[in-house]
């Protein structure tokens, strides 16, 4: 595609930590939400959900923080670590 391919080697080097770095914050998000929603009962005001929703969002984090657990992190922590 014309005019999205990086110009520089810093161009590059940018792009891949900005999302390596976003990456990384959200797998950590992912993670605290699930262990916050452990403790919650969406069943219950001021929530108010359906066993169904409850079960639907809990399961879709918790889902989301399996795989996202299972990302070799090895490299993408010392990319990061340059930055």
């Amino acid at each position: 595609m014309a005019g999205l391919s990086p110009k520089t080697a810093d161009e590059v080097n940018y792009n891949v930590g900005a999302i390596l770095r976003k990456f990384v914050d959200d797998k950590e998000s992912v993670s605290h939400l699930k262990e916050s929603l452990a403790g919650i009962d969406l069943q219950a005001p001021p929530y108010s959900m359906t066993v169904e929703d409850e079960t639907t969002i809990k399961s879709a984090i918790g889902d989301l923080d399996t795989a996202l657990g299972q990302v070799d992190m090895t490299f993408i922590n010392q990319l990061v670590g340059l930055w």
